[in-house]
Formats: structure tokens, sequence, C-alpha cells
């Protein structure tokens, strides 16, 4: 059975009208002029009120679908250089950034496994663990693409897990136009809860070592990979189950008990080729598991996958290049490029600044809650390492001033930054858009409302683990010892 992205992103989403499209380019831009006129403030340079003016506009364009998102991102490098916010080498080289590559790399992969049956295989697995009961096969896919995630990285997983899905889907004749609440529930669950388990660990997405290294630059801790493991690990399944009730509301699938007709029969042994494709993912992820060790960066080894998948001629690579869905790489390299120019303006920093003084003096969970609130309309603009990245260095010092303990608000950073508003937020869920099965207003009222859920259960698993967990409550940036406490912290007196 055939499974193609690229074709099911041609067809997803209800046509645009040029009328709908001028109407809203219109607005967009008209959005972006009205920001761009208003004085600049005096804390925030020229470059950044343009920059934010641009983001504007970009941003209305991407969620309206005015024109498509792929043309779009690139009129954000354009735009960057016109502007003269950027360089042209500045705005340029985010799109072919190392996190970007490794996505691209992340996708292909997914398209080279459509051409097996190793998705089928395991769909087929995962059928048998959570049987032909809907709400009992969600909620196996929610929780086991939550602790996955954690040990691969959650973009890996998504792409697998959402083409193990699409035989399912073919088979009960649901393609991206005929798409029901039974597509889209699990076409948000399997991203969005790969994005929690993504906060987990070191391997399972980039902004988690970049919040302990941000951490480390600012006050002169350093949390490793096992200690970060011990703080995230907890947390992260509860924002696994907060994703799972929160999409389990906003789209429940109509379908109690799959059809018998779906199940899937049981599959020929493999083939030579699959036998191959599937020992070199093997070998994969178990690189991935180590680049900690091993120092090579994840693009550098998805890379060699597909290298070797074409040497041993596993995978047709002109088909692999015909079924590619090219939208979605373009928008994740213009949102980096955003994030960059977010960093390099300091207009990222400005917009944290003026929210986050209204949490001073307030108990660390009030704050934690306002940084994750931060975290998710920032990353939403942007990739999740990136607005790490930027976070971390705004909301140490700022819980510094409100006198909190600084490492539970930067041990939220990486695990609000997957509460995304809009699907160019994270990798999972630009590659489930990219499957054309939902728009970005349906993806953003499932992600608003698991914004406000998620928080919520985020802070409370927080008050209760951290402590228990061991987590340091020291104040002063670190420099006057404490223990953490649910609601605050207790000085150490030697």
């Amino acid at each position: 059975m055939e499974i193609n992205i690229a074709h099911a992103e041609e067809g997803g989403g209800p046509p645009k009208d040029q009328a709908y499209a001028y109407k809203w380019i219109g607005i967009s831009v008209a959005a972006g002029l009205l920001i761009w006129l208003l004085p600049t403030p005096d804390d925030l340079g020229t470059r950044a009120h343009a920059f934010l003016a641009l983001l504007t506009t970009v941003v209305l364009l991407w969620t309206s679908e005015a024109i498509p998102i792929g043309v779009t991102s690139i009129m954000v490098g354009c735009g960057l250089i016109i502007f003269n916010i950027q360089s042209s080498a500045d705005a340029w080289a985010p799109y072919a950034n190392r996190t970007v590559v490794f996505v691209f790399f992340i996708i292909m992969l997914g398209v080279m496994l459509g051409q097996t049956s190793i998705p089928n295989r395991i769909m087929a697995w995962i059928l048998k663990i959570g049987g032909t009961n809907v709400k009992r096969l969600s909620f196996t896919l929610c929780m086991g693409s939550t602790v996955l995630a954690a040990w691969t990285h959650d973009a890996t997983i998504t792409i697998i897990l959402l083409y193990a899905m699409m035989p399912l889907f073919l088979k009960m004749g649901l393609t991206p136009d005929k798409s029901n609440n039974f597509t889209k529930h699990f076409m948000f669950m399997i991203p969005l809860s790969a994005a929690c388990g993504g906060g987990a660990t070191f391997l399972g997405s980039g902004r988690s070592p970049a919040s302990t290294e941000m951490l480390y630059q600012i006050t002169g801790y350093n949390i490793g990979f096992m200690e970060y493991m011990w703080y995230q690990f907890v947390p992260s399944i509860f924002l696994g189950l907060a994703t799972w009730v929160a999409i389990m509301i906003i789209y429940p699938p109509k379908i109690t008990v799959l059809p018998g007709e779906v199940s899937i029969e049981k599959m020929p042994p493999m083939n030579r080729n699959e036998k191959i494709i599937a020992w070199l993912l093997g070998i994969t992820f178990f690189l991935w598991m180590f680049t900690d060790l091993t120092g090579y960066h994840v693009s550098a080894i998805g890379g060699l996958f597909i290298v070797a998948c074409i040497m041993f001629g596993v995978v047709d690579w002109k088909q692999c290049l015909a079924d590619y869905p090219w939208n979605p790489i373009m928008v994740f390299g213009a949102g980096f490029s955003l994030g960059v120019t977010m960093l390099d303006t300091g207009a990222g920093e400005w917009l944290a600044s003026k929210i986050f003084p209204f949490f001073t003096g307030m108990p660390w969970p009030v704050v934690a809650i306002g940084a994750s609130y931060i975290s998710a309309v920032i990353t939403s603009f942007m990739a999740n390492a990136a607005a790490t990245a930027l976070l971390v260095p705004v909301m140490v010092p700022m819980a510094d001033m409100a006198g909190t303990p600084s490492v539970p608000i930067a041990m939220s950073v990486p695990l609000a930054t997957t509460f995304v508003w809009l699907v160019i937020g994270c990798p999972p869920t630009l590659i489930a858009y990219g499957f054309g099965y939902f728009t970005q207003w349906e993806a953003f009222k499932v992600f608003f409302f698991r914004c406000i859920v998620g928080v919520i259960i985020l802070t409370l698993s927080q008050m209760v683990w951290y402590p228990i967990a061991g987590m340091p409550g020291n104040v002063d940036l670190m420099q006057t010892a404490a223990n953490l406490t649910p609601t605050g912290f207790t000085l150490i007196v030697e």
C-alpha cells in the first residue's frame, strides 16, 4: 500500500479561493505596517521593532494559509534582508542549521520507511497491545509515544508512528480530503505526546541539553544526563497524560471500536531490503542514544542512515525525492531563522521582560506557571531549542529578581516549550501537518486548550516531584544553598 505524504499534503485542508487569499494578505500586511508605524520603545531597538512587525505579518500568513506556507517561509528570509533586520548570510544560514538538516533527514527517514512494510508491522504490534477499542488504542499510542520519544527523538517517533497509522486510515477510506474526528484525534495525539517525551532526556530533543547548558553558563551549576532525566522524566509522563485528556475533549473519536475489516492480517516474512533497513534503523537509534558520549551530532547519524539505505539499494531514491513533502521543512527553516533573529535583535528578551515582572515576589510554582506560558507563546514562532536558548537566560535572572529558586524555573522551559500554539513550533507538529489531515486553525484549537490544561498539570507535578527528587532550591543565582519545598524553599544553615 503506497503511503505518500507529499501527495497527502497537496490534498490537505480546504481550498482557499483568490478572494480569501487577497483578504488575508491585505490584513497581514496591514497588521505588520501598523506595528512598524508605532513609536519604537526606548528599550527596544529599531531592528527588533522591524522584526516584530515582520513577525506579525508572517504569523498571520502562516495561520490563514492565504498563500502556501512554504512560500511564506521564503518571504521570511527576504523580509529580514530587505528591512535590514539581518544580513543576507545571517538571514539564510538558519535555513541550513544542523537542527533543520536533522529534521530534513528525519522526514526522509519516514519517506523511506513508506516504501517498505515496516509501518504496517509497527501498526500490527500496536494493535496487538492497544486492541480494537479506540480509547484504549489512543491511550496506548499516547503514553508509548511519550516514553519512546524520551529515548530516541520526538521527531523520529512522530514520523514512524504516523506512517504506522497510514495503512489503518487508508483501509478505512480516510484520506486528507475525508479527514474526520478519528483521523484528527490520532494526528494530534502522536506528535504532541512525542513532544512531551522530547523534554524528558537529553536524547529526546535539542531543547533539553540547551536548557542545562544555559543554566550552567548563568549560574555555574551543571546538570548532567542522569540528573536531568531524574528531574524531568516524571513531569513528562504527566504531560503525556494531560495531552491525552485535552485531545480526547477537543477531538474525541466518534468511532469506539475499530471495524473488523481494518485489522492487519498476519504479515509475511520481511524481504531482504526490509531486513537491511530494519537493521540500519536499529543501529541509527543506538548511535543516537550515545551521541553525548561519541560527540557526533544527531544530524550526521541521520544522514548516514540515508546514505547507507541508498548504498545497499533498499529504497528508490528518485521515489524518495518525488514523495518528499517540502513545505514543512521550509517552514521549519524559516522558524529557525526567526528564532535566531529574535535572539540577535533582543526582541524575545524584550517581550519576556515586559510580562515576567508581574510574577515578582510570587512562590516558585506561580513563577513557573508564568515562565511556562511565556515559553508556550515564544516557542510557537520558532524551534524548541532556539526558544529554550532564548528563554532560559531571561527566566533565570528574572527568577532571581523574584526571589525564587532558579533551577525549577529553568527546568520548566524545556518542558513548557512543548505547548506550541502553531504547527511551526516544533518538528513533530510540523511533520504531522505535512500529512494534510488537519488545518492550522484546527491545530490551534487543540494546542491552545492543551496549553491551558498542560501547564496546570505540569506545575502540579513539579510541585510534588521536584522536592521529592531532591532538586536544589538555591537562591541568589545558586550562591545561597537551600532546599526546595512545594511552594518555596528553606535555607540550609551550616
